[in-house]
């Protein structure tokens, strides 16, 4: 019997349809991404953290967005990277793509924003709260976290009505866990963050704010 492809193995396969296909999976992409330049528009960022840079397409858009800002972009895919790379050429100066898994991220100093897309979900219950905890030890007070992802419906009833598939496919079987919007707010607080809240939402897919305290 095969061995089971890894998180990372998944998107290496995926990474050259990736950005054609995530828009299929999730159709107001691009709005997800205009709600978070809007939110880090609050407070423009100088220093960001993304969690599971993937192709680089929200690093992209921040960039672009925040012409003062600089990046660090981590991703578990070596292939994505690559994808970002490319996509990230000319930004060099002002973004770093490196390997790492969100799971136990290499991180280092503070940030002003962290955020992490669609990449979060992939992690268990507790190994969540456990980022939670290092994402707030990494941003500067009166900074934030930014989290979009797909949420487990809080009830059957709603998997009905966002006509969600009753089996899942074998990948999302393995290495998917996704937990409630409620839960992620409750362990967020948790982990110390001043305010938090749902601010986005389409069907199970949302956007997650959380502002860490001003001194």
């Amino acid at each position: 019997m095969d061995a089971p492809r890894t998180v990372g193995q998944h998107f290496d396969e995926w990474a050259s349809t990736y950005d054609a296909q995530i828009r299929e999976m999730v159709p107001r992409y691009d709005e997800i991404h205009e709600t978070l330049v809007a939110l880090l528009a609050i407070r423009p960022p100088r220093r960001v953290l993304d969690l599971g840079a993937g192709t680089g397409y929200t690093l992209h858009r921040l960039l672009e967005a925040f012409p003062r800002a600089r990046a660090l972009g981590l991703d578990v895919s070596g292939e994505m990277l690559d994808r970002a790379r490319q996509r990230l050429a000319g930004l060099e100066d002002r973004v770093d793509l490196r390997t790492g898994n969100i799971a136990a991220p290499d991180i280092e100093g503070a940030f002003d924003a962290i955020i992490s897309i669609l990449a979060v979900h992939h992690l268990h219950a507790d190994e969540k709260r456990h980022l939670f905890s290092r994402i707030w030890e990494h941003i500067e007070p009166g900074g934030v976290f930014l989290l979009a992802d797909y949420f487990r419906p809080a009830m059957d009833r709603l998997s009905e009505l966002y006509d969600l598939p009753a089996v899942p496919d074998p990948h999302e079987a393995e290495h998917d866990h996704p937990d409630t919007a409620a839960e992620h707010l409750s362990w967020l607080v948790a982990a110390g963050f001043d305010a938090v809240d749902l601010v986005w939402k389409y069907d199970d897919v949302g956007v997650i704010v959380a502002w860490r305290a001003e001194r």
